[in-house]
């Protein structure tokens, strides 16, 4: 494996590092375009090579108070116009994207608890064989998903057709007979949503900065949990309404409308997907707003992607960053996944269908919250070691109730809620990766990726094998393990704050090795 600290040749930035700025600074610092960047753009007519900034404006009280938490509504107003289309189109499309990802892919569980069980007879260890198919599913299709977005088909083509494709296979879900055609289903609905999170995660790292990112990174990851909230409401609201309309159960009618709720926003993909800076198409942007996008982001020093031969290929894989990154990215996501057997517990415990659907969405609005809080912290302060560190002291206590287990009934469910709080883990972890290798779009592009295939690797080893369906809701050793990870992905996130350390050194010093010398 090779290993270096320094940028791999070719990259983009050539001998000078990335450097962290305030991309709003961009029209108010001079010329900040590198030459090479605008070269063979003409642009609209009247359209200077550099935007002249707009006088400050006084803002409104609520606009200040906004402007604390959500950094498109202050500042420079071309960057501030430029941010604020970014999230009307791209960054919507994109959480909309993710809800009906998750939606589809974890509305198994709500079935299972509503009548799948007993009716396609599901009394041994198929639950977690379901999730099983599902994973090797993603793990087979992830690499070679981004591979096609980085070199074949745009990602504004290739992401919403996929998106189309597992909404079809989830509606035919309600049609299954037996355990075994539920699990060729699940297996090509996980191929195909393999392009999903890598890809939105990508897209965002390709289009927003290091003090924009973490917040939105959040919002995107927790539109999952509004997925499993509504998963929850909706597999409730039609195992009361629908059970045994048409001769369907309950949760037939579930597969039914989560594909109708997601062919439409798959369909709008083809649209709000603007693809990367330097190649989007997207109908929203005008010419100057194209340049003044590349001269912002290669400004934060994110690089456009190269074609993808074979020694590009080796040099990305082979690089040290990232399998460090994956450390941390693995293991602090995979320490807090003992939130997928809450409801389990809940049934063992003797709650109703409804209450067994509806009361895990209340750790999906704790995981809300805390993703929410904690990506603006990040944003505000660059803190995100401090952030990981908190998180996963939370985590922890929350492991050790649960592995302890010999608590009263009112604990557990602490336990478990305490839980969903390391949710807000995963989007610090992923924007500070990007920030570290922002240099590389095409080893950003498969950070998150190769990440997701260890993470779907464990978890076909982890329902198997620490949570057994059969033992449920007490598990011999499995949150024992989870202690474990969180210890591991503490590691891996020290390794990360070593690497920050040794880009700002690296910074500081090209820094004064360019700075003139005034003394004497």
């Amino acid at each position: 494996m090779a290993s270096s600290s320094t940028f791999p040749a070719g990259d983009s930035l050539g001998d000078k590092p990335a450097k962290q700025v305030d991309i709003a600074e961009i029209d108010a610092d001079g010329d900040s375009s590198p030459p090479s960047t605008l070269a063979g753009h003409t642009g609209n007519a009247g359209v200077q090579d550099r935007d002249e900034p707009e006088p400050p404006r006084k803002s409104s009280w609520w606009r200040s108070i906004v402007g604390l938490v959500w950094d498109s509504v202050e500042g420079d107003a071309r960057n501030r116009r430029y941010v604020q289309k970014l999230d009307t189109f791209l960054f919507s499309y994109i959480c909309l994207g993710y809800f009906i990802k998750y939606l589809d892919q974890g509305n198994y569980s709500n079935a299972y608890v509503s009548g799948m069980k007993q009716d396609l007879e599901l009394y041994g260890n198929e639950r977690n064989w379901i999730t099983t198919w599902f994973s090797v599913g993603i793990i087979v299709g992830t690499i070679p998903s981004q591979m096609i977005q980085l070199e074949y088909i745009r990602p504004s083509i290739w992401i919403p057709a996929c998106e189309i494709a597992w909404s079809v296979l989830v509606m035919a879900m309600a049609a299954v007979k037996d355990v075994r055609q539920l699990y060729v289903l699940r297996f090509f609905v996980g191929l195909f949503e393999a392009c999903a999170f890598p890809g939105y995660a990508a897209l965002l790292g390709g289009w927003y900065g290091p003090k924009e990112l973490t917040k939105r990174m959040a919002i995107f990851e927790q539109t999952s949990a509004i997925a499993s909230m509504f998963s929850g409401y909706l597999q409730a609201g039609l195992y009361k309404s629908m059970n045994g309309v048409h001769g369907l159960a309950g949760w037939r009618w579930l597969f039914i409308m989560d594909g109708i709720i997601s062919i439409p926003i798959a369909i709008w993909g083809f649209f709000a997907i603007p693809d990367l800076p330097h190649t989007t198409r997207a109908f929203y942007w005008r010419n100057d707003d194209k340049e003044y996008g590349v001269r912002r982001i290669e400004k934060i020093g994110r690089g456009k992607p190269r074609k993808l031969t074979l020694l590009e290929i080796r040099s990305v894989f082979g690089d040290w960053r990232l399998w460090t990154f994956i450390l941390a990215y693995t293991f602090v996501a995979m320490a807090g996944s003992g939130t997928n057997y809450f409801n389990l517990w809940l049934k063992s415990a003797g709650y109703s269908v409804p209450q067994v659907n509806v009361l895990p969405t209340a750790g999906n609005a704790i995981s809300i919250v805390a993703a929410f809080v904690f990506g603006i912290f990040v944003d505000r302060t660059g803190h995100r070691l401090a952030a990981l560190l908190a998180l996963q002291a939370i985590l922890f206590v929350s492991n050790v109730l649960l592995s302890v287990w010999k608590i009263p009934n009112w604990t557990i469910m602490f336990a478990n809620y305490l839980a969903y709080v390391n949710s807000a883990s995963q989007p610090i972890v992923i924007s500070w990766g990007n920030e570290l290798n922002g240099h590389s779009a095409n080893l950003r592009q498969l950070l998150v990726a190769v990440g997701n295939i260890f993470t779907y690797a464990l978890q076909i080893f982890i329902p198997l094998v620490l949570f057994p369906t059969q033992d449920a809701p007490h598990y011999k050793y499995g949150y024992q393990i989870l202690i474990l990870f969180g210890g591991i992905g503490v590691i891996g996130v020290f390794i990360l704050q070593w690497q920050q350390n040794q880009k700002n050194l690296k910074e500081r010093v090209d820094q004064e090795s360019v700075e003139p010398d005034t003394s004497g």
